[in-house]
């Protein structure tokens, strides 16, 4: 089946942003920090000026170069077709057991726990809570700051934004849903608010990776991201289900690949999501896509301005990592799409496409996350399928902040050079349309607005090694080189 063909089956369900957004086991390896540095070096220069659908749109009629009929037979040829194919039917069997109980329990089939009960259990999920986030790969979690204080980053926004009316690019142009703003004070507050880090660490710790590796997931990164006022009745923000974190880039880059060893081999049972190790370098943003990520995010996530229900615009994610992240990876490697360049909804440039066409069983499985109130967070794995509801059924407006879960590594270190370096010149974060909106905005947050712990996340301020805390061999190492390229050494 033609990509194209595939592309426009899957329009017939989707309106308004949904139509834009489709055309649109451990392996330790030596690490230095030179090549990891070099590895992941971007080629290609800042963005150009656009709005969240520049991560999306793509062109209906293009057809993959036949490069990517060569990667397939690559990874064929260190894994037996038919040993491929017989993982699919485990892996189908599996979904259709699964999809059946997400079906009869419904949008409580996402994880939920309090603040409060991290910081009691020494700012770690319980044991069960982090097995079932693991499987589930999200979670919501309760009052991490007070409803009263959330609120009030709400006005603030808003505040903001009608300061500076019709200089602030957004989507739709003509009614402006999600804004193209990353440096207002209550923005910058909500990132370094204590609560908010502590849960960012915690979400890192769920992550493991190989002796060696430079990471330490007890220090946090803040990636700086937009916002989103979702009016009640609104039908533009209608986000189709995707992945993040680039498309072709999944199978192209070799290192990037080999986060998905297991399922290419045959054996996707064997996958753990949670495992970091070629993450650390993988180049995640090959073809410069215009909001894709060049940060190492743990999790995607928002803080939550209002209460919004399941059918108000909110949320939705297919809760099963593990199963879904097979079914992408293998779905060009099936016999429908072996001899052809397609690699089933996956297009250079844009973020990963899940279409009926290509992925039914992960769409079937698609569920709205529970109820969330002023002040929750919403967290969902860097490889989750996630969508927006294709109407804000609310009385009141669907808004989040955009605040995601990044650990301390090369990667992230380089990146958070970049946006500091964008924060103190009020332009937009490298990894965003180049609109640079707020640069002569007098309101804006400013390096002295940062409170310690912010400058601490913002790369601002030294890095300390804590050998009674830092408990991942590697975590010094991070440190240190994370210290030297933010040049606070």
């Amino acid at each position: 089946m033609q990509l194209s063909h595939c592309l426009c089956l899957s329009l017939l369900r989707c309106k308004t942003f949904s139509q834009l957004l489709l055309l649109n086991p451990h392996h330790s390896s030596p690490f230095t920090k030179v090549n990891i540095k070099s590895k992941i070096m971007q080629k290609f220069g800042s963005k150009k000026p656009g709005n969240i659908l520049s991560a999306f749109k793509a062109n209906l009629d293009d057809v993959l170069p036949d490069k990517f009929k060569s990667i397939k037979k690559e990874i064929l040829h260190h894994c037996d077709e038919t040993k491929l194919q017989a993982s699919w039917v485990r892996l189908i069997e599996a979904f259709e057991k699964e999809i059946s109980l997400i079906k009869e329990i419904g949008p409580a089939i996402v994880p939920q726990v309090e603040y409060s009960t991290i910081v009691e259990n020494n700012v770690k999920f319980p044991s069960t809570v982090a097995d079932e986030i693991r499987k589930r790969g999200c979670v919501v979690i309760r009052n991490v700051v007070d409803r009263d204080e959330a609120l009030k980053y709400k006005e603030m926004v808003k505040g903001y934004i009608n300061n500076h009316k019709g200089k602030i690019v957004g989507f739709p142009e003509d009614n402006p849903q999600v804004w193209e703003i990353y440096w207002s004070k209550a923005q910058i507050t909500a990132r370094s608010h204590p609560n908010f880090v502590a849960v960012t660490r915690a979400l890192n710790n769920l992550w493991s990776a190989a002796p060696g590796s430079p990471i330490d997931f007890d220090n946090s990164v803040t990636y700086c991201d937009r916002l989103r006022i979702r009016q009640p009745g609104d039908t533009s923000f209608t986000l189709g289900e995707h992945m993040d974190g680039g498309s072709v880039e999944r199978w192209e880059d070799p290192e990037y690949r080999k986060c998905y060893e297991n399922i290419l081999m045959g054996n996707w049972e064997k996958h753990d999501a949670f495992d970091a190790t070629h993450r650390l370098t993988a180049n995640m943003d090959l073809y410069n896509c215009s909001g894709g990520c060049s940060m190492f995010r743990s999790f995607q996530g928002w803080m939550s301005l209002s209460t919004t229900q399941p059918g108000g615009g909110t949320l939705r994610l297919c809760p099963l990592v593990k199963l879904s992240a097979s079914y992408v990876m293998l779905r060009p490697l099936l016999k429908d799409l072996l001899e052809e360049s397609s690699m089933g909804g996956a297009i250079p440039g844009v973020q990963q496409h899940i279409l009926e066409s290509f992925h039914p069983h992960i769409i079937r499985a698609m569920v709205s996350i529970p109820e969330v109130n002023p002040g929750d967070c919403v967290f969902w794995h860097c490889d989750s399928v996630h969508a927006v509801e294709g109407i804000c059924n609310s009385p009141t407006d669907s808004s989040v902040m955009y605040m995601p879960a990044a650990p301390l590594c090369v990667k992230n270190a380089e990146c958070a050079l970049k946006q500091r370096n964008a924060f103190e010149a009020g332009k937009s974060p490298p990894d965003f349309p180049k609109n640079d909106c707020e640069e002569f905005f007098e309101d804006r947050a400013m390096p002295n607005d940062l409170t310690k712990l912010g400058r601490l996340t913002m790369g601002f301020n030294k890095i300390e090694w804590d050998q009674n805390r830092c408990v991942h061999q590697g975590s010094e190492e991070a440190i240190k080189i994370a210290n030297d390229i933010l040049r606070l050494s």
